[in-house]
């Protein structure tokens, strides 16, 4: 399954923050939007990704709050990122990879979306419900099909 059939089917937008933007702003839309991440964009063009993790470390450092720091402060510059054309086992090996749980999506330079770690388990348990569902009926059918082909056995022994 490749990363744009996710994205796709999300149905929610990207959030995210100018370089500008304050801590305590980016703390907001978390909190409002229940996500872990937001992407930092100038102008339209990706230049970083906050994360829970970027303002944990904001707190350690300075053992104070925030209130003068802004995203281009606290973010991840360049980061990582995918194409909408990936696959899941390539995204999923990237974040194993580089220990992140949030992935940008991008084509040819413009943001497309954000990929999560519980997107990519959600469409893993998607499909081993669906492949789950698979074998049951080849299992239940089996016993059908088996019948069927004793039928037809005997009636050809019978000629």
């Amino acid at each position: 399954m490749k990363v744009r059939l996710i994205t796709k089917n999300k149905g929610k937008p990207v959030i995210g923050l100018t370089p500008t933007d304050s801590l305590d702003k980016a703390v907001h839309l978390m909190m409002e939007h229940r996500i872990g991440s937001l992407v930092v964009t100038d102008n339209g063009a990706l230049v970083g990704i906050l994360s829970e993790r970027d303002l944990l470390n904001v707190l350690h450092k300075k053992h104070a709050m925030w209130e003068p720091k802004t995203a281009a402060d606290a973010m991840t510059p360049n980061p990582y990122t995918c194409d909408p054309d990936n696959t899941l086992e390539e995204v999923m090996n990237m974040m194993v990879e580089h220990n992140i749980r949030h992935l940008p999506v991008v084509y040819k330079g413009n943001l497309e979306g954000m990929l999560s770690i519980t997107d990519i388990v959600e469409e893993l348990l998607k499909k081993a419900k669906f492949e789950n569902k698979l074998l049951k009926n080849y299992i239940q059918n089996w016993a059908l099909a088996l019948d069927v082909l004793k039928k037809i056995i005997l009636n050809l022994k019978k000629k």
